[in-house]
């Protein structure tokens, strides 16, 4: 590929931002492994969260996609696993902090996964007006959710029982630069 194209194809992915493939279907991270990870590129946060039930595995598997969510400097840290097997969560990333990658643990007794997120903030940003949505899914259905516009992911819900019904909530929240001093 000669220079031009690829800085052209640079150019397109930098003003469009990260998004899915036409096929994410090729991108599945498949809940049959014991751990499953995600991480965005550097500066990105979490934007698209596709999941589907895999009724083969009886276990959904996930895509993501990030946009391009930080300017300046940041900090970033993965959380301890914020639910136990067979637990809902309920998690927001401390401190005007973004969710930028997951993971999971999976153990086959339980059929069921321990979630953590990866956590990344800019001293030069605040969050505020934030929101959750409404559940989006239901038992073993397919789901697709983007952040709206002008906002950005930072929390999760997930509520649980064992007849296999996990719903998810996200909370989302607006950009206020703030000045430093």
């Amino acid at each position: 590929m000669s220079a031009l194209p690829l800085a052209l194809l640079l150019c397109v992915l930098l003003i469009r931002g990260w998004e899915l493939p036409e096929d994410p279907e090729n991108r599945w991270l498949s809940d049959d492994n014991p751990a499953m990870s995600y991480i965005c590129p550097h500066g990105g946060s979490i934007s698209v969260i596709v999941s589907q039930y895999n009724t083969k595995t009886n276990e959904r598997v996930w895509d993501f996609a990030c946009k391009a969510s930080f300017k300046m400097r940041i900090h970033c840290n993965w959380t301890k696993y914020v639910n136990r097997f067979d637990e809902g969560i309920n998690f927001s990333c401390p401190g005007n902090a973004l969710i930028c990658g997951v993971r999971n643990l999976h153990l086959d007794p339980y059929k069921d996964r321990k979630w953590r997120f990866y956590c990344c903030k800019s001293d030069q940003t605040c969050y505020a007006n934030c929101k959750w949505t409404p559940y989006i899914n239901h038992a073993e259905e397919y789901f697709s959710w983007n952040t709206p516009n002008d906002t950005f992911l930072v929390g999760a819900v997930r509520y649980h029982n064992n007849t296999k019904q996990r719903r998810w909530q996200y909370r989302y929240c607006e950009e206020f630069p703030t000045t430093v001093v």
